[in-house]
């Protein structure tokens, strides 16, 4: 009968020594072994995530449908329903948002700004409690109107669906951060069927660098977040636009469209930054009431800014705004947008961009018309470039706006005159905006910031497995001379004395053997390793799934020498991996 709990630990033990190298393989992804692993893991990754997306298609119509029977609406759009639909079901909904948060979940940490912020200070760990809490809350805000897109849950719930798997596997936190962005990008490509312009959005916007290691498993995600959502095509958006090309003479006019939006998104962006401190001080239910209650209020006029708004969008391209209706309403989802955004209602801002761009680009498109008479192009070009410009200038984020348009529209055509827009808009709103995109605003209102520099870059990406030094052996401070002896004849470059529970000393072999050739030591038996002659460095413990960035801030804070990589087993047994110094980490960035 003692037979097989034994059994039963060498499988174990067998099965963590088969996760070990597969950590250690997973802790350098630039080799082929490691890249392919985090490479599987990401495709695995994009299938959750579409699961998730597909759930929550299906929450959102389950609030909703009851809301327009109730209110005898049909047709299941947001402008078609009555006066009293439009007043009361967004301030009620907001309040109801707000009680929730302030009351239940009691913090409100949402979409893509949240994500950013686990990235760089929490190691890309996201708390799927947080992902549950926003998966539940845009559900009810889109339900109800809010002024907000589905594109932050979206990523938020795949970012979290990527952290929460690598810390099942136990990975090395650079494979989990990549897994994150693998989320974020299988997120909004499940969601919009945009598989490229998601992965672009997730290097360009919650990665922020580009990396073949980063590429690789993000593009897999994408697509296979892409390919669970395929089938239903309800799922995802699509503008309709017929594209007829575009006059030589109507260039400068784009590039001053361009300039137009950025100054917009330029606006969009320093408005909500205005308001956060503006909001602060009221209390979180009433500050989201308030966000509704402005949707309420401009939505008597414009309904259009309830929602998603992709029928607003579609009206924009086929041209069936005039020219003071698509300004209004542009101008009036930018400002219930930035309240709600201000207000922290869980969502998105991309989908509300590609609404407030297509109806003033259809309101340039329309006055431009006026002005060239003959050479113009319709208004869903303009219409269509709009989206582009808004969103690059927002998030500041040119490669991902460019491809989204292309994306959504099928038109590729539009690579030179969106090449234009995009770059205008982009080059204007950095000139209004300081060069902040929307996201990186609402860290520095929360008193953070993003060091994206390119060491910052490099040492998140790297693990301390693939800096440490794995030739030691642990010793205890009192030891005989046969032993220390014996040690010293095999190829060690230190020796690891445990000298508490939470800190050692690692001191060279070379000072231990210089110390028994000495004639007067000739007779001594027994050594005290902490007592002896020689150089010796406090070094603190730090686990084996750490970056390099974890090691140089850790290193840094407790001014140390080294750190000790290890991990504690589920037996309450301490796994020794390696030893990593300063110097080591400092070369590791170094030439």
């Amino acid at each position: 009968m003692a037979v097989r709990p034994a059994r039963g630990r060498t499988l174990r033990e067998a099965w963590q020594s088969r996760l070990d190298g597969l950590r250690q393989q997973m802790a350098d992804v630039e080799n082929t072994p490691g890249l392919s692993l985090l490479c599987l893991l990401g495709a695995a990754t994009g299938g959750l995530c579409g699961l998730v997306i597909l759930a929550l298609h299906t929450a959102i119509h389950t609030l909703q449908d009851p809301l327009f029977e109730l209110f005898g609406a049909h047709g299941g759009s947001f402008v078609e329903t009555s006066l009293t639909f439009r007043l009361a079901v967004p301030i009620l909904g907001a309040l109801l948002l707000g009680l929730i948060v302030e009351w239940v979940l009691k913090s409100a940490e949402y979409g893509i700004v949240h994500i950013i912020e686990r990235l760089v200070y929490y190691q890309g760990v996201l708390p799927v409690k947080a992902a549950i809490a926003e998966f539940t809350m845009s559900a009810l805000a889109l339900a109800t109107g809010q002024s907000v897109g589905r594109e932050g849950v979206a990523a938020h719930t795949g970012a979290a669906t990527g952290s929460w798997l690598g810390r099942q596997l136990d990975l090395p936190t650079n494979s989990v951060r990549t897994l994150v962005g693998c989320g974020a990008a299988a997120g909004i490509a499940a969601s919009f069927n945009t598989p490229l312009a998601a992965v672009i959005f997730a290097m360009e916007v919650v990665m922020m660098e580009y990396t073949i290691a980063g590429f690789a498993p993000i593009i897999l995600a994408a697509v296979t977040g892409s390919l669970v959502t395929f089938t239903l095509t309800d799922v995802h958006p699509r503008l309709l636009t017929e594209y007829s090309g575009f006059s030589t003479v109507e260039l400068p006019y784009l590039a001053f469209v361009g300039a137009v939006l950025g100054v917009a998104g330029a606006g969009f962006t320093r408005l909500c930054g205005a308001l956060v401190p503006l909001l602060a001080p009221i209390r979180v239910s009433l500050r989201i009431a308030l966000a509704g209650m402005v949707t309420a209020i401009l939505a008597i006029v414009f309904p259009q800014v309830m929602g998603l708004g992709f029928d607003t969008v579609n009206a924009s391209l086929a041209g069936q705004f005039a020219i003071w209706m698509a300004l209004g309403i542009g101008l009036a989802k930018l400002l219930a947008t930035s309240f709600a955004t201000a207000a922290a209602i869980p969502g998105g801002v991309i989908l509300p961009t590609f609404v407030i761009g297509s109806t003033l680009g259809s309101a340039l498109g329309s006055l431009g018309a006026l002005m060239l008479p003959g050479h113009a192009t319709d208004t869903g070009l303009y219409a269509l470039l709009g989206i582009g410009a808004m969103m690059g200038a927002v998030l500041q984020a040119p490669l991902s706006a460019l491809v989204v348009i292309l994306e959504l529209s099928g038109q590729t055509g539009l690579v030179l005159p969106g090449m234009l827009v995009v770059i205008a808009a982009l080059v204007v709103s950095r000139r209004i905006a300081v060069a902040d995109s929307l996201f990186r605003l609402l860290l520095r209102r929360r008193g953070l910031d993003y060091r994206n520099d390119p060491i910052s870059q490099y040492l998140r990406r790297a693990s301390v497995l693939s800096s440490m030094n794995r030739r030691f052996r642990i010793v205890e401070r009192r030891i005989d001379r046969a032993t220390i002896a014996e040690i010293l004849e095999n190829n060690i470059d230190w020796l690891l004395i445990r000298a508490g529970e939470n800190r050692a000393s690692l001191m060279r072999p070379g000072d231990v053997a210089r110390f028994l050739n000495q004639e007067d030591n000739a007779d001594v038996s027994e050594i005290d390793l902490m007592e002896i002659p020689g150089r010796r460095a406090d070094a603190y413990p730090i686990h084996v799934r750490a970056s390099l960035q974890e090691a140089f801030d850790q290193i840094s804070r407790n001014e140390a020498d080294a750190l000790i990589v290890e991990r504690s087993s589920a037996g309450g047994r301490t796994i020794t991996y390696g030893v990593l110094t300063r110097e080591a980490v400092d070369g590791s960035y170094r030439p």
